[in-house]
């Protein structure tokens, strides 16, 4: 254990804590130096890909299989009408839209893949449409998020790649990629790619995904600069809500409870994906400071707005392995128990 902290960097007691189950995982910055410091993917760690647990998992995975399909097998397309080709293409892309509003994984494996076809489609019978740029950009980037977090990390690379060079609409495929380094256990280099793309542009959700790259680095200060910034430019409740979580996101990569537990009363105007990350951070911050029946709370209303797309999040999992070990309460035991059931975790 003295030799995993030297070449993670971590504190020793922070390892023999987390080895002795006296503590638990729930920043990204200590999961990424705990893989460097074993040689592993933060895959490895947290065991995804996940085997499929209930009907809407399974579909989700088998998505995955669609994606791979779609990016290796797709050849040249038919021209069609480009007027009647672009009519159709609105309503799956208001579709996929709204299923990561609402953190519906579900409905966003469904409408995925016959968005992806209809914007190559579009794309290869030579519509030169802006909006069909911007569709294609949608498409790919959210693609490849939903397989970084189903654990596809290698194969959402490849789709962030195929949709090269992207189209200017708000980065949302630089912001991916930058997520997508992050989650890789390599948030030196994603803050490095994050500040090669905001010399281009400064996007509130490419600022967002860069802080959390700084923060899981240990760069606190740089990742509060470009919150700040963020924060000044969002415009509409979306990009303000993305600041927000991204806040708690960098305050709990430093263990400040009390600003990650600052955000969370904002929750109540969000979108049902954004609630259930600021009510996921909630849940740590109070296990951290021993408030057990208030972390089972806040964490199965971050279940409750927002399933699937929570059962399916590395650190919830861990949070929940957490507080089944430290619950003394009859009632939370019993609703903690219940919840193991609907991860599908023993």
């Amino acid at each position: 254990m003295s030799d995993l902290a030297l070449r993670s960097g971590l504190a020793e007691q922070l390892v023999i804590d987390i080895e002795a189950g006296r503590g638990w995982v729930d920043q990204h910055g200590v999961l990424c130096s705990l893989a460097a410091g074993l040689h592993l993917d933060p895959l490895d760690l947290t065991g995804q890909p996940y085997a499929p647990h209930g009907e809407q998992h399974a579909t989700v995975r088998a998505t995955a299989w669609h994606l791979r399909r779609h990016l290796f097998h797709s050849g040249p397309r038919t021209p069609v009408d480009r007027q009647g080709e672009y009519s159709g293409l609105l309503p799956v892309t208001e579709e996929v839209r709204d299923a990561q509003a609402n953190g519906d994984e579900h409905a966003l494996a469904l409408a995925l893949p016959p968005l992806l076809v209809a914007v190559d489609h579009s794309a290869s019978s030579g519509g030169g449409r802006p909006e069909t740029g911007t569709a294609r950009n949608l498409a790919y980037a959210t693609a490849a998020g939903l397989l970084r977090r189903l654990g596809y990390r290698d194969l959402a690379w490849s789709l962030l790649h195929r949709v090269r060079p992207a189209v200017d609409d708000g980065q949302v495929v630089e912001a991916e990629e930058v997520r997508l380094l992050t989650s890789m256990g390599m948030p030196g280099a994603a803050a490095d790619r994050a500040e090669q793309h905001l010399a281009a542009a400064r996007s509130v959700i490419l600022l967002c995904a860069a802080a959390f790259a700084h923060a899981s680095a240990g760069q606190r200060p740089h990742a509060e600069h470009l919150l700040d910034e963020a924060a000044n430019r969002a415009s509409d409740a979306e990009e303000s809500a993305e600041v927000t979580v991204a806040r708690a996101s960098s305050a709990m990569q430093f263990g400040a409870w009390e600003q990650v537990l600052e955000q969370q009363e904002a929750a109540a105007a969000m979108s049902s994906a954004r609630r259930a990350d600021l009510m996921l951070l909630a849940a740590g911050a109070w296990a951290r400071r021993g408030q057990i029946g208030r972390a089972v709370e806040r964490l199965a209303e971050a279940e409750e707005a927002a399933a699937l797309y929570i059962r399916l999040e590395p650190l919830a999992r861990e949070l929940l392995h957490a507080l089944r070990a430290r619950v003394r309460d009859a009632d939370s035991a019993r609703e903690l128990e219940c919840m193991a059931g609907r991860f599908g975790v023993k």
